[in-house]
Order: structure tokens, then C-alpha cells, then sequence
């Protein structure tokens, strides 16, 4: 007992112990300057804290940051196996603060987290590409590729434009999308409060809603849909061929176009409705 009085008063006297994981708050001497920094050869970018990143294409890697002329030492930039990551080594005040990713031939994926923020002005034309969402990020992404896969969790939130042969999204917690999909083989899984809006073409969608989450397509044409709608979750699609649907639950699916209509399971107070635009 007396040990452990004798730890604690040592704890309570030394705020270090307590506070050694705070940040050094250092502000922006508001003396803006560039620099550029060259890396390895990366796979994957992964952003946190609350950065602003902003991507390009360059044959050599690198990384431009643009801030007060002394943060840049508290920015910390790694390149391990692969995945580069940014990181700040102090609670920094900048004055300006913008981030360049010049990536290779190499990338494909893609991770934002925590509060920060990732978007390309120019399409990102990638072979397979993936993309992860969680915390409150936000990503607003042009992509061209082969495959493209995303995952997103938590608050964050993305507004997309996807070109690709296969896509395929899953959607959880309350992440929210507004995306314009061209993808002939598309698939979107959706739980929890979930929100996506969704134009553009596909032939083949395949949609799971659970919990309470919604999926507007109305602006999402597709020749052959099948459905599965669970719980309280609600869709809104366009399908020009053929719809195949199980529905659940309280679940509501509202369906523009005049496809042929096979229903494999309607239980509980599931509800149909055909709707014009």
C-alpha cells in the first residue's frame, strides 16, 4: 500500500509523466518557403492526423510541402515497406499549409484517417486501385482504374468519380458518399447509417442495405440489379432489364424503370414501389 501512495505522489509531482504524450505547440514564424522532398518508390499512402493532401502523377516520387519556414522540421516523412506516411512531430500553427504527393508507377492504395483530407484534380489512372476511409476524413478522388475497391467506416465522408471495369464498396457506420460511377460490374455494400448517392451506368449491380442505411441510384442506370435489403435499410435504384429482390424487415426499395421484376423473398413489412421520374 505504502508502495503504491509512494507512485502515485511521484505521478501527481511530476506533470511530464502525465502530459509526455502532448505535442510541442510551435507556431508559424509566417516566413512561407517550399520544400521538396524525394522518396523511395511507394504502394500506398497513408494520411492522418489533419492534413491537406493533394495527389499527382510524376515518374519521381516526392513529396512538396509549402508552409511557414519552420514547421518543416516538424513534418515528419517516412517511406517503410512500401507505404509512405506523413506525420507532425509537434502541434504545429501554420499559417499555410499544403501538401503535394507526387506519386510512381507503383501506387494503388490509398488510407485517410483521423481528420484528414485527400484529393486529386487530375484523374489517378491506376491499374488496381483502394481506398479506405475511416475517423472523419474526407476524399475527393477522380480514378480511372482496372479494379477499383473502397472502404469506408466511422463519420468520413467522399465524393467520387470512378471509371472502372469492376468496383467494389463497402460502407459502414455513418460514412457518407456521393459518387459517379462507370463501371460495367459494380457491387456496394451498405450497414449502419450509411448514406450513398450514386449516378452514373453499370450492367450489373449487386446491392446489400442493412440496419438503416439508404442508397439513392435513382441517377445510377443499370441493365440487371440484384437487391437485398434488410432491417429498416431503404434503396433507390434504376434498372432497365432485369431486378432480382429479397427484402426484409421494414426495408423499402423504390424502383424506377421497367425491368422484369423476380422476387425470391418478401417477409415482414418489406415494401415495393415502382416510381417515374
Amino acid at each position: 500500500m505504502r508502495r503504491f501512495i509512494f507512485i502515485l505522489a511521484t505521478i501527481l509531482s511530476c506533470p511530464g509523466l502525465v502530459s509526455a504524450q502532448e505535442l510541442e505547440k510551435v507556431k508559424g514564424n509566417r516566413e512561407l518557403t517550399i520544400k521538396q522532398t524525394y522518396v523511395d518508390e511507394f504502394e500506398k499512402i497513408v494520411v492522418g492526423q489533419d492534413f491537406e493532401v493533394e495527389l499527382f502523377y510524376n515518374k519521381k516520387p516526392s513529396v512538396e510541402i509549402e508552409t511557414d519556414d519552420n514547421l518543416h522540421e516538424y513534418i515528419e516523412i517516412q517511406v517503410v515497406a512500401g507505404v509512405l506516411s506523413l506525420k507532425s512531430v509537434g502541434d504545429i500553427r501554420p499559417k499555410q499549409l499544403n501538401i503535394k504527393i507526387n506519386y510512381g508507377e507503383t501506387f494503388k492504395d490509398i488510407e485517410v484517417n483521423d481528420d484528414a483530407e485527400i484529393r486529386s484534380l487530375t484523374s489517378l489512372e491506376l491499374t488496381n486501385a483502394n481506398l479506405k476511409t475511416t475517423g472523419s476524413s474526407r476524399a475527393y478522388l477522380n480514378i480511372k482504374a482496372d479494379q477499383f475497391n473502397f472502404t469506408a467506416l466511422d463519420k468520413a465522408k467522399v465524393k467520387l468519380n470512378i471509371t472502372a471495369n469492376n468496383a467494389s464498396i463497402i460502407m459502414s457506420d455513418n460514412a457518407r458518399m456521393d459518387a459517379l460511377i462507370n463501371a460495367p460490374e459494380t457491387k456496394i455494400d451498405l450497414y449502419q447509417r450509411v448514406n450513398a448517392n450514386v449516378e452514373g451506368t453499370a450492367t450489373n449491380l449487386t446491392i446489400r442495405t442493412d440496419n438503416d442505411s439508404q442508397f439513392d441510384g435513382k441517377n445510377f442506370s443499370v441493365k440487371n440489379c440484384t437487391v437485398n435489403a434488410e432491417v429498416s435499410s431503404e434503396v433507390t435504384t434504376e434498372v432497365m432489364e432485369q431486378i432480382n429482390i429479397e427484402a426484409s424487415g421494414s426495408s423499402e426499395i423504390y424502383l424506377y424503370g421497367n425491368p422484369k421484376i423476380t422476387i425470391n423473398r418478401f417477409t415482414e413489412s418489406a415494401k415495393l414501389q415502382k416510381k417515374e421520374k
